[in-house]
């Protein structure tokens, strides 16, 4: 999405490599006008800020296509970031944990860009029981690794279709599990810093009901969890 307005980053060290795509909106916006990068030659176009053609003129695309589609999560950790299907391919990272396929700048299928897979459905909250129990229980792997990679050190990245539901949840289980967040407090925040850093149509990170009460299961459960885990380990 437009990148204009985001944070910078708190350092160059834990900023992820940009790299620009065919596929986005008009962005880098400046004094002088905007850098279209949506088809070469990537040349910068004369807007003045008053003209209906300002930002307002950049057209949005949905969750799945916005690049380079990822968040900082800083609060939760400096390692971590949650993204889309595009974001294993727009950044630079040492672990991509995904609970969807990823995909290629062409946006063919990449599955060579997963680390470790955790695949399972967002039902958008109309999860029957078999799916509330599945997703609690990939929702609790994803942050166990998680925690695994960035004790580890490692640039951090978990994905799913959008950025939104799975990934996000992944998330703030782990700063309700291994950082002693509340459920809401977490979720206000990954909801704060997508809409921070991205902007798409159909923008509603956080917005599963079901995968929001299993982050409150979760915290009400957080040491007979983390006792489960540290006993399977």
């Amino acid at each position: 999405g437009n990148t204009a307005g985001r944070p910078p980053p708190k350092s160059l060290d834990t900023a992820p490599q940009f790299l620009p795509s065919p596929f986005m909106p008009a962005l880098a916006v400046s004094p002088v006008g905007t850098l279209d990068v949506r088809s070469p030659p990537y040349k910068l176009r004369k807007i003045e800020p008053s003209s209906p053609m300002g930002l307002a003129s950049c057209k949005l695309v949905q969750g799945h296509e916005d690049r380079p589609g990822y968040a900082h999560l800083p609060e939760f950790s400096e390692h971590l970031w949650v993204g889309n299907k595009y974001s294993p391919v727009s950044g630079n990272f040492d672990v991509v944990l995904s609970t969807f396929v990823p995909v290629n700048l062409n946006g063919e299928k990449a599955p060579e860009l997963t680390t470790k897979a955790i695949h399972f459905e967002d039902g958008h909250g109309s999860e029957d029981d078999d799916a509330k129990v599945i997703a609690r229980r990939c929702i609790v792997a994803g942050a166990a690794s998680v925690a695994d990679a960035i004790a580890a050190g490692n640039r951090t990245l978990v994905h799913c279709e959008w950025g939104q539901n799975r990934s996000g949840s992944i998330c703030c289980a782990y700063a309700v599990l291994y950082k002693n967040w509340s459920a809401v407090d977490a979720i206000k925040y990954m909801r704060s810093m997508n809409k921070a850093q991205r902007s798409y149509l159909g923008q509603s990170p956080m917005g599963n009901t079901c995968f929001n009460r299993l982050m409150k299961d979760i915290e009400m459960n957080r040491d007979s969890i983390l006792k489960e885990l540290t006993q399977a380990s």
